[in-house]
């Protein structure tokens, strides 16, 4: 029968077979084999014989149960499901009109994992398959000519047949007959044998291919597998040359695999799929790595070859994505090495093997890298050497990613770089020859490279020293940097060469690496977390030494002595190298003061060469200040040094910066120790010549200048005794210092008075208490230097001295054509004189004449201690209170200070180190704060071979004397008494400076010792001053009061700032008002009415006087007293933080206390007040998060109470403070407070200021947020979740929909609206009913009420009622309605419960029958009773709708009663309203009335003929068709 069959089909391709029963008999379990091996040769035959549809309807069962089936049989079976696939070629398929649910309901084998496994095998087969005339285009070589290719590829596409196969497997040109052509390769990613699986008894055409291909990507996205189990599908139909195919794997890996968004659908992650990725790859043969490549016919039939370059380009990107790629090993290794070394690689892939191979070195573990990690550096330090010759851009882009791998696996392996010093000389190397292109990639590399020689030691470390310090010097940017960056990285901060390195990296042109080596001149930062070590700095000289060793010139100038100093010699570093080097040696040497006295002439030679003509002003004063502070800590050595280069000396008095002029008269005073007297007055006399004559131009001013302050030291030198000036040499210099006091130039007749202070700190000035004649106190008229040089000249020097030509040894004042015995002084000759010309240049204008002449003064009371020095001083040092300028109110506090006696520093230190100011003097010694001054006060000594005591020899236990102590009352009087508590603001702020300038440098006086309770109250009552620099005074105040107190009065000090923090009333003393009191900052109040400003006592009296309302004068006092609550609050905290520091455990109890209140303030509207509160939460807390988990309740609670509070700015705070406080809160620690913030977040969104309504919208999304988190199952638990729902829902009803504010209304809405589509139907279903009601009556109380008034007056306003009422009708579609229905008021109420029913309709189907009769009921009745035609439209669709689901009773009674309502005579409204009811039951439920439809023709034909027959008006065409 089969061969009868057989004979009949056989060439009569129209003859069809019955392939569904051919497949039943198939599949059927009773079939023998035999059956099904003969069914399987006519399914095979009838697929060739069906049409598409056909084909592609039996694809279900030729893949059902594909695993049990024999090899041969899934093999054709596979074949053929994949020849039905190509109906699912099109886009407009017929399976995209199912959902993927129910494509894939049709196709039972892909519930199965072994069926769908092997479906997806197969289809990852035919989708790499190639046919012989696109293989030149997915391969990098083929044995066709491409030219011979595309030809048959277009041949094949026109006669669509196809492609005939050689007898090897090989396809061959049409008509040949197998013995020329000889077989084609392999498609890359296939075996021979699977080839011949995909082609079956013929190869498939190209366009046949395509279909079938094509098919199989939309078979597998209209069945929606997963997005890993058709990734390989979907990457090799992207690399697919055919242009189709290709778009379309795009486009599926970007919709369902999203491998382009930061989170994937595919799990990159997964060790299966990242298998299946390198092994196709890689195939199942071995990689050559060059030399002879491979022929065809040496690869075994069953062995899979690589895949092509397109598709492994793509596998790359995704393998750079993973981490579990990372750690497939030695997979990931053999694919880099593959990349780069293949036969058939290209640039691209090599730049992404090695982007790979950056990728593996990161994340891959150590167990699995380290093995093979010298394998790997190998080959990329060979890959490094081929590609150096080659410039083209991916070449370069190629060593880039090369060099990037390598520092990346130093990272990792540093053992194999750390002996190897070859690779960094290398890399350094190739810093200056790279193109720009590469070396931002090398200098990264380098960057790395430097982890793996960290700690290296010996040769190495003296290898890598040497390649840094050429690299330092290179001309390309690139290595200068990365040298400074090894040296910071590789070595200790006590490496000598690392710091050098680094010194001469501080002065390049690019400020990278100037930056980078000024860090790393700097002591490393603490890093948190790190064990803290002492920081160690290099030796003197050591540091010394070695410098010494890398520049010969420095080592030539200090083996030259202290004989000939040559200025002219260049310098030998760049002046910005050179002032960081310099910088840095003084750092070592104050931190290694074993011997502080000795002096190093290898050091003292470095300094003098940064002294040459050809360094910077800048080098200058760094080298000379640095100078002083060796001749400091050994005066008489340096001396000795230095006293034959008395002229290099005053060359620098004459420098253009003021600070090299200052030292350098410091200098000069120090190497008077070693100079003879004779020696002194010509050096003295030389001096006073520079500015003598006052002529400016004769003399320029730096030389004036630099020449008084240089006599002052020398003076004040000689006022010690040692050098032995006579007296009158003495007296003439001091006069003509007081000469130049006159000086037209105000800033040199400062000067001249600061040199007279210099004088002063050693004792009374040698002149008259009070004015005598010029002539008496003047000395004999001495010898000139003319007549006095020869017999210097002759005269024997002393050997401790040599011999200096340009001194004299007599005293000779250089006059202006002649010389004269000294300038004339009249009355100036006396101390008392003196100091009225110093205190008079207190009242000039400029701000630094006034510091000078301010510290001269007290220098003077300070060394001379007499009412006739100190009346004057006070009275001039009191009057500048008035002045506005801080700088010159901590000037005069310092000075008070010292006239007040007991200054922690001496003359030798004010006189002969860099001191500029107590201030600062105390804080380069180590003393912070104020209170470690104080703590350090009576331990500081000087280092002067004959130390002195303090200023004015006063210790604890030393009495003062009667005219000082006088002084010291009248200070203390002044001070507290009257300048804190005066009416104008300057001059509190002055007493305050003041004060705390006393408490602060003078703390442990006797004097002061009992006052300290005085002392506190006094800035206690400045806490709450306007000006700023006032609060913060007082506040640092309270910080020393506290370190000098005992415990009662540290405790008393914590009572009463803790009060003035929370709030309290505290103890003012009054303050007598004045008409220019300023009550007011400027500006705060605005103008008067008539213009001008209101902020003194003078002008709001006026206003008040003005606006006939007297008593406004209290209100505003009133308002006064409330700013000077916020300031105390402010001040207070300033002097908390301080304090908190100090007082440690003795906070403990008020921490619970502050914390609330704190945490308000750090968000209070006042920025001044914010940044102090922040800065004390910042001492006071040192773990935030935690502090503020501990107090979460107290903090609430106080937010909550105050943002129902008097005070807007704490109705402000509180807003912003708790929108911060609620961030990441969980239902547990909100459930009991929930409900009270929403009530008075809502209460604040109607708050009268705008600023709180502001900051009440931001914290209603905050709370909104919060509470969507809190009422979201998917997030919180879901008992939580139905807790947070009953909670805000009912209470967002209650007073948020229901409020008349509308931002309120708005925010309550907003909020319903959100948490409906967040929270689950068990959430929301217990509050349905209350939902529903207030919903829907609030229709029409948000409706704008103007709309009522238009449809009232519409004939007024000329519209139509109809069209007024459908526009008011649609802007009610706005709200969802989600409720129960329920009759409402209003226009928008009644129709949007008309609309809620359709909605409820729509959704709930056949599930509202049992409610139907109810709901048309309502609707019939509601629609018969109103007025509106708009409502009974909308009430009409309602009953339509609902009728659909209604029972035929039901329908047939709602039918009666609209006949009824039709046949009503004289009613119009009652027709219409019927005629409304038919057209909507023929539109939304023609199928159930139809058979109601007899009764409406009946009564429509009785009444057709009716001049006004409503049906035909009301009723729409196709509904009067249905009809008729």
């Amino acid at each position: 029968m089969l061969s009868h069959v057989n004979k009949r089909v056989r060439g009569h391709d129209q003859i069809k077979l019955p392939l569904d029963a051919l497949l039943d008999l198939y599949l059927t379990d009773a079939s023998a084999p035999l059956v099904k091996n003969f069914a399987i040769v006519y399914i095979e035959m009838a697929m060739e014989r069906s049409t598409e549809d056909q084909q592609a309807a039996a694809v279900a069962k030729l893949l059902l149960n594909i695993s049990r089936q024999s090899g041969q049989h899934q093999h054709t079976l596979l074949r053929l499901a994949i020849v039905g696939l190509e109906g699912l070629a099109q886009a407009t398929s017929k399976h995209q009109q199912n959902t993927e649910e129910e494509f894939a309901a049709k196709y039972a084998f892909l519930q199965s994992t072994a069926d769908r496994a092997k479906f997806l095998d197969f289809a990852t087969t035919v989708m790499l398959y190639q046919p012989a005339a696109l293989l030149p285009r997915v391969m990098h070589t083929a044995s066709q000519n491409p030219a011979e290719a595309l030809g048959q590829l277009i041949q094949s596409s026109i006669t669509g047949g196809p492609l005939a196969r050689g007898p090897s497997g090989g396809v061959l040109s049409r008509g040949s007959s197998g013995s020329a052509a000889g077989p084609l390769p392999t498609p890359p990613g296939l075996a021979r044998q699977d080839v011949s699986l995909v082609e079956g008894k013929a190869a498939p055409s190209v366009n046949v291919l395509q279909k079938r291909k094509l098919g199989i990507l939309n078979f597998t996205a209209a069945a929606g597998l997963e997005p890993g189990a058709a990734l390989l599908l979907y990457l090799i139909a992207a690399a697919d040359p055919q242009d189709p195919v290709s778009r379309r794997g795009e486009e599926l890996l970007r919709k369902r695999c999203g491998l382009d968004s930061p989170k994937p659908s595919v799990n990159l992650e997964d060790s299966a799929l990242m298998a299946k990725l390198f092994n196709l790859f890689q195939g199942s043969v071995q990689p050559n790595m060059g030399g002879a490549s491979q022929e065809a016919a040496a690869v075994p039939d069953d062995q899979t070859l690589p895949a092509g370059v397109l598709l492994q380009s793509r596998l790359m990107n995704l393998l750079t994505k993973s981490t579990a790629a990372a750690n497939f090993f030695p997979g990931a290794v053999q694919v880099i090495l593959s990349c780069v070394y293949g036969t058939t690689t290209t640039v691209r892939l090599k730049q992404q093997g090695m982007e790979f191979a950056v990728w593996v070195f990161k994340h891959a573990d150590d167990a699995q890298l380290q093995p093979h990690s010298n394998v790997i550096l190998q080959k990329l330090l060979q890959l490094l050497n081929e590609e150096g010759a080659s410039s083209d851009t991916p070449t370069l882009t190629l060593r880039g990613f090369t060099y990037q791998a390598v520092g990346q696996l130093a990272k990792r392996a540093p053992q194999l770089f750390q002996k190897d010093t070859d690779i960094a000389a290398q890399f350094f190397s190739a810093l200056s020859v790279e193109p720009p292109g590469v070396r931002a990639a090398l200098q990264e590399a380098v960057s790395t490279l430097a982890v793996a020689y960290k700690g290296c030691s010996g040769d190495a470390a003296a290898r890598i020293e040497q390649l840094l310090l050429g690299s330092i010097t290179s001309p390309q940017e690139a290595s200068r940097l990365c040298a400074v960056q090894w040296a910071n990285r590789l070595f200790p901060f006590q490496h000598v060469p690392a710091r050098y390195i680094c010194a001469l990296a501080a002065g390049d042109i690019k400020l990278e690496i100037k930056e980078e080596g000024q860090s790393g001149l700097k002591p490393p930062k603490y890093q948190p977390g790190a064990a803290q070590m002492k920081v160690i700095y290099p030796q003197l000289g050591a540091m010394v030494s070695y410098t010494q060793s890398r520049q010969a010139a420095l080592k030539q100038a200090a083996a030259t002595g202290r004989g000939s100093l040559d200025m002219s010699k260049p310098l030998p570093l760049q002046p910005k190298a050179y002032l960081a080097l310099i910088t840095f040696l003084r750092e070592c040497r104050k931190q290694h003061t074993d011997d502080p006295k000795s002096v190093s002439q290898d050091y003292l030679g470095v300094l003098e060469h940064a002294l040459v003509k050809d360094a910077t002003g800048e080098l200058h004063v760094t080298a000379i200040q640095a100078l002083l502070e060796v001749a400091s800590d050994s005066p008489e050595q340096c001396a000795g040094l230095y006293r034959g280069q008395l002229s290099w000396l005053r060359s620098f008095l004459t420098h253009t910066d003021a600070t090299a002029r200052d030292t350098a008269g410091k200098l000069c005073g120090i190497v008077m120790l070693a100079v003879k007297p004779e020696s002194a007055e010509a050096f003295l006399t030389e001096l006073i010549a520079g500015f003598g004559d006052h002529d400016v131009k004769k003399h320029k001013f730096e030389v004036q200048d630099g020449y008084l302050g240089g006599t002052g030291y020398v003076l004040a030198q000689a006022m010690t005794g040692q050098p032995a000036l006579s007296k009158e040499a003495q007296q003439q210099a001091v006069v003509a210092l007081c000469d130049a006091l006159k000086h037209s130039q105000h800033a040199l007749a400062a000067t001249a008075a600061a040199a007279l202070g210099c004088a002063g700190l050693r004792g009374p000035l040698p002149l008259p208490d009070t004015p005598t004649p010029a002539a008496a106190s003047l000395p004999e008229k001495p010898q000139s230097s003319s007549e006095a040089a020869p017999e210097a000249k002759r005269s024997k020097s002393p050997p401790q001295e040599p011999p200096s030509a340009s001194v004299s040894s007599t005293f000779t004042v250089k006059g202006t054509g002649a010389e004269s015995s000294s300038p004339a002084c009249d009355d100036m000759a006396s101390r008392q004189s003196a100091m009225q010309r110093i205190v008079a240049l207190t009242k000039d204008k400029d701000v630094k004449v006034v510091q000078k002449a301010a510290i001269a003064a007290g220098h003077c009371c300070a060394g001379h201690p007499v009412k006739a020095v100190l009346d004057p001083a006070l009275e001039a040092l009191f009057a500048l209170g008035f002045n506005k300028n801080e700088d010159v109110l901590f000037t005069v506090g310092e000075a008070l200070c010292f006239a007040f006696g007991g200054v922690p520093v001496s003359a030798d230190i004010v006189l002969r180190t860099s001191f500029h100011s107590i201030a600062t003097w105390l804080n380069s010694k180590g003393a912070g704060t104020t209170s470690e001054a104080v703590e350090g006060v009576q331990d500081m000594d000087t280092d002067s071979a004959a130390p002195s005591p303090h200023l004015n020899g006063h210790t604890e236990s030393s009495s003062d004397s009667a005219d000082q102590t006088a002084a010291q009352d009248q200070i203390i009087k002044k001070v507290m008494q009257e300048l804190v508590f005066h009416s104008r603001a300057e001059v509190r702020c002055a007493g305050c400076v003041w004060l705390l300038s006393l408490v602060s440098y003078t703390g442990k006086h006797a004097k002061l010792m009992p006052l300290l309770p005085d002392i506190q109250e006094a800035f206690s009552h400045l806490l709450g001053d306007q000006n700023e620099l006032t609060q913060e005074m007082a506040s640092r105040g309270m910080s020393v009061v506290y370190s000098l107190g005992d415990e009662s009065a540290q405790k008393q000090l914590l009572d009463g700032l803790m009060g003035v923090l929370q709030g309290g009333a505290r103890k003012r003393r009054a303050v007598k008002l004045t008409g220019e009191t300023q009550v007011f900052e400027e500006g705060s109040m605005g103008e008067a009415p008539g213009g001008g400003s209101l902020s003194t006592y003078k002008e709001l009296c006026a206003l008040a006087t003005d606006m006939g309302q007297p008593d406004l004068v209290y209100r505003f006092m009133d308002l006064a007293n409330h700013h000077a609550s916020i300031n105390s609050s402010r001040g207070a905290a300033f002097g908390f933080a301080s304090i908190a520091k100090l007082a440690g455990e003795q906070l403990g109890p008020y921490i619970a206390k502050l914390v609330p209140k704190l945490y308000r303030y750090q968000y209070d509207p006042n920025a001044r007040v914010r940044d102090s509160m922040s800065h004390i939460w910042r001492a006071l807390v040192t773990e935030p998060k935690k502090t503020v988990d501990e107090h979460f309740g107290a903090i609430l609670q106080e937010l909550l109470k105050e943002m129902g509070g008097r005070l807007w700015r704490n109705r402000e705070a509180s807003c912003n403070a708790l929108s911060d406080l609620l961030q990441g809160r969980r239902w547990p620690e909100l459930k009991d407070k929930l409900r009270n913030i929403w009530t008075m977040t809502l209460r604040a969104a109607d708050d009268i200021k705008e600023s709180v309504r502001g900051a009440a919208s931001i914290l209603g999304k905050t709370l909104r947020n919060l509470t969507l988190r809190l009422c979201d199952p998917q997030v919180t638990p879901t008992k939580e979740a139905q807790e947070a729902v009953g909670l805000a829902l009912p209470l967002l009803l209650e007073q948020g929909v229901t409020s008349q504010v509308a931002e309120v209304r708005a925010m309550g809405l907003d909020m319903i609206a959100k948490m409906v589509k967040a929270s689950g139907p068990a959430q929301i279903q217990p509050h349905l009913a209350d939902l529903s009601v207030t919903m829907l009556e609030s229709l029409s109380g948000m409706e704008d009420s103007r709309l009522n008034y238009i449809e009232q007056n519409a004939d007024r306003f000329g519209v139509d009622t109809d069209k007024l009422e459908n526009v008011r009708v649609n802007m009610s579609k706005v709200p969802k309605l989600c409720a129960l229905v329920k009759r409402g008021i209003g226009l928008n109420t009644r129709t949007g419960c008309a609309r809620f029913i359709i909605s409820l309709t729509t959704r709930q189907g056949a599930d509202i029958k049992p409610h139907t009769p109810a709901f048309i009921k309502a609707l019939v009745t509601a629609a018969r009773a109103e007025n509106s035609t708009t409502v009974q439209r909308s009430y009409a669709q309602a009953a339509g709708s609902v009728a659909r689901y209604t029972s035929e009773a039901r329908l047939a009674k709602l039918v009666e009663e609209a006949v009824a309502m039709y046949t009503t005579p004289g009613d119009r409204e009652a027709r219409l309203l019927s005629g409304m009811l038919v057209r909507e039951l023929q539109k939304q439920a023609a199928e159930a009335f139809s058979g109601q439809a007899s009764q409406v023709i009946s009564a429509s034909s009785c009444n057709f003929l009716h001049p006004h027959h409503i049906l035909s008006m009301s009723v729409a065409p196709d509904a009067q068709r249905t009809l008729v």
